[in-house]
């Protein structure tokens, strides 16, 4: 099988594994629709489906040496044809619009990495990410200060303007560091522990929640609420160690109904989530001789 549908299969599978791990305070996974009323299990699992012939084109922007300096266009192209391969699916609901950028300069960073005869590894791969990215908070958010434009602005833009808040943008700008130096590093030391790959990526989300910039919470919440009462709502679940036992369990499926009633959701990091667990994947499953 070729590298490219092997990074595309890769894809698929965490986007299973995301949505399948419960259960997740506010989130829809296999237990149910969490905060949300427009989307559940089901509707993640048509929106993969929908999504997973794509990934691999991502893959192979990288894979056929394409310098990261010319590889956004490309990415960006075959991005749009999965948000609209998204919203046919769904009706019109926005499931993995996030995670389409997200995981896309990822794939792209895998490949460019294979490329050039390196493992695909957390290092090599984020850096590769955050180059093709470019300074894209100054090239797309800047500006909107003395030249905001007459549309409608989108609530990233709103927060940037409003509280200087980057999102996903300034995440891959920066080299993934929520997943690099929380995400990662905690579904790694989970599994090490002999933890389910549940229960390992729960222990990640809760780091994700804490350590990145989730524009999800604060446009669904307030930029209020994000910096002042999100922060207490994450705090006790990172003090829960996997395997998680009947104990943990009751507080998680307690601090899931806390959340949905409130309409919390943290869309964001559940797409993080999903990044680190195919990086995982990818470093782990990818044959060490990474020549193409």
């Amino acid at each position: 099988m070729s590298i490219d549908r092997v990074m595309g299969m890769l894809a698929l599978n965490a986007c299973l594994a995301e949505v399948h791990a419960a259960p997740k305070p506010g989130l829809v996974d296999r237990l149910g629709p969490g905060s949300h009323r427009d989307m559940d299990h089901l509707t993640f699992l048509i929106s993969a489906s929908a999504l997973a012939p794509f990934w691999e084109k991502q893959a192979l922007v990288g894979l056929t040496g394409v310098h990261p300096t010319a590889a956004l266009a490309p990415l960006r192209k075959t991005g749009l044809c999965m948000d609209s391969a998204m919203f046919s699916s769904t009706g019109g609901v926005n499931t993995h619009k996030g995670l389409v950028f997200a995981l896309s300069l990822l794939l792209y960073g895998a490949g460019y990495a294979m490329f050039n005869g390196e493992r695909p590894e957390p290092r090599a791969v984020s850096l590769y990410a955050s180059m093709a990215v470019g300074n894209c908070c100054a090239r797309e958010l800047e500006p909107l200060g003395p030249n905001r434009p007459k549309r409608p602005l989108s609530s990233g833009e709103r927060l940037f303007l409003e509280h200087g808040m980057t999102g996903i943008r300034g995440e891959a700008e920066r080299g993934f560091p929520s997943i690099t130096q929380w995400g990662l590093p905690a579904f790694e030391k989970a599994m090490n522990s002999g933890a389910s790959r549940n229960d390992a990526a729960l222990f990640c989300l809760f780091r994700l929640m804490k350590h990145g910039e989730d524009t999800n919470i604060a446009a669904r919440m307030g930029y209020g609420f994000w910096k002042r009462r999100y922060p207490e709502m994450v705090e006790p679940l990172l003090h829960l160690d996997p395997p998680f036992d009947s104990d943990a369990m009751r507080t998680l499926h307690e601090a899931d109904r806390v959340f949905s009633e409130l309409g919390v959701s943290p869309g964001g990091a559940a797409d993080l989530l999903t990044c680190t667990i195919w990086l995982h994947d990818v470093n782990r499953f990818l044959a060490v001789d990474c020549q193409h």
